[in-house]
């Protein structure tokens, strides 16, 4: 009996193992089932309604809030539209973005189909005015809401349509009249009925993350949207959330033909642009300015992401620590005449060294992005050495390409000539060497220098 145990025990063994490879297969592809489920995307509509947001809904609570050329919100109105944002700002990142890939460019007669559908749609037009909307006090106790902006948008068809947002780019005129080129990816929130659009009554009352704008700068004109810019995080590294911001100035940047090549910026401009507590950056921001200094370090940044290769139509960028000369400087305890600010570009002169360690003297024309946080390898201020390194700060700037400063080589010498500057130092010091030997044997003045010398 204890031999015929022993014989079947194997087998039974080998049993249950099989039953516990079915159980897990069966529970990995339980959750695997579950997690594509969690993460289909689902279609504007589908995600507000999760939230008790419906189309109609919608249409009904905004059906009167624009009054002439103003947009009035009560508190249950504001209360809502905080609700709004809180909801379009807490979906996933891939979801937004399938949203906008999937928007339809506006078109006046469907805009009542757009609202019951929830659809993105692509507004492009002259910003007229835009007007900020304070938290009531109850509302911004209970939700912690901010202000928030209503712009009023005058389409290619003469339609005017009004788009909510949390937040408009640092430089754009509030409260008054403008002419400005902008846009936006909105979703409907109201919409007149077919025969109101045609008789040009009733108003248009759109939601988006972000305002699109085109200032009549200089980048501005070159197609970058300032509306990237809010996404900016001054004093840190490079996010995910100001990726596209980032690639966007790079592309836009590359499209520069001259490139200008004018005096650098100013002693006291440079040093507010590398103070840390100053705003002047920020208020500054998208603003070319020129430097020169030497390259220490330029290296070849790869992009990884798929998205962010088709923003700047390339796999990768140049990066240049750039060391610009400064007045003198106290940073802590320490005092310096030169700063590094960092220069991001999509191309470079052609033979130009790089590498971790290069000494080149370069001219750059960048536009100003963020104020950049990042390690050095240098001592901590304390002077004691730290695994991670210094962390520091410095301006970051995008552009087409450096002017490299080639040093100029020193001229060579005919041939059969090149022993002639050895020859011409050993007759100097035998020259010297001579008049040395011939003073030994110089007999000593006789006569004193006269007092003074007399003019004829």
């Amino acid at each position: 009996m204890k031999r015929l145990c022993q014989q079947q025990r194997p087998e039974y063994v080998k049993l249950r193992h099989a039953f516990a490879h079915v159980g897990k297969a069966l529970l990995v592809a339980f959750f695997f089932t579950a997690a594509n489920a969690s993460s289909a995307i689902q279609s504007p509509e589908e995600y507000f309604r999760t939230w008790d947001l419906a189309p109609s809904y919608l249409q009904k609570q905004f059906g009167a809030v624009v009054e002439g050329d103003k947009v009035i919100l009560s508190n249950d109105e504001f209360q809502l539209m905080a609700r709004i944002f809180n909801r379009l700002q807490g979906a996933p990142s891939q979801w937004l973005q399938k949203w906008a890939d999937d928007s339809a460019e506006f078109d006046s007669s469907l805009a009542r189909t757009y609202q019951q559908e929830c659809r993105s749609i692509e507004f492009s037009g002259k910003i007229l005015r835009v007007d900020r909307i304070k938290a009531p006090r109850n509302v911004a106790a209970i939700t912690n809401a901010q202000d928030i902006y209503v712009v009023q948008l005058l389409l290619e068809d003469s339609q005017k349509v009004w788009v909510v947002v949390p937040k408009v780019p640092v430089g754009l005129p509030v409260g008054q009249a403008l002419n400005q080129s902008g846009g936006a990816t909105a979703i409907l929130l109201h919409a007149p009925s077919n025969e109101s659009m045609e008789r040009r009554k009733g108003s248009i009352l759109a939601v988006a993350a972000r305002l699109q704008w085109w200032p009549q700068t200089l980048f501005g004109k070159l197609g970058m949207d300032y509306g990237l810019f809010p996404s900016v995080v001054d004093g840190d590294s490079l996010r995910a959330l100001e990726s596209e911001a980032f690639y966007s100035s790079l592309f836009v940047s590359a499209r520069q033909k001259e490139i200008p090549n004018g005096p650098p910026i100013d002693d006291k401009s440079l040093v507010a642009l590398l103070d840390p507590a100053s705003d002047w950056l920020r208020l500054h921001r998208g603003h070319q300015i020129v430097l020169d200094g030497t390259a220490r370090r330029i290296v070849k940044v790869t992009v990884d992401s798929k998205r962010d290769r088709e923003i700047l139509g390339s796999d990768h960028y140049w990066e240049i620590f750039l060391f610009v000369s400064t007045p003198l400087l106290q940073i802590h305890n320490e005092f310096q005449e030169t700063y590094p600010v960092v220069f991001c570009c999509t191309k470079l002169p052609e033979g130009m060294p790089v590498g971790e360690e290069v000494n080149e003297r370069l001219k750059v024309a960048g536009f100003l992005f963020k104020r950049y946080r990042y390690i050095t390898r240098r001592l901590n201020y304390s002077g004691k050495a730290t695994k991670e390194g210094r962390p520091q700060e410095s301006p970051l700037l995008v552009g087409k390409n450096p002017f490299w400063v080639v040093a100029k080589e020193s001229p060579k010498l005919p041939r059969g000539m090149t022993w002639l500057p050895v020859l011409t130092a050993v007759a100097l010091v035998g020259w010297i060497v001579k008049g040395f030997c011939q003073s030994r044997h110089r007999s000593p003045l006789r006569e004193s220098l006269p007092d003074q010398i007399e003019l004829p």
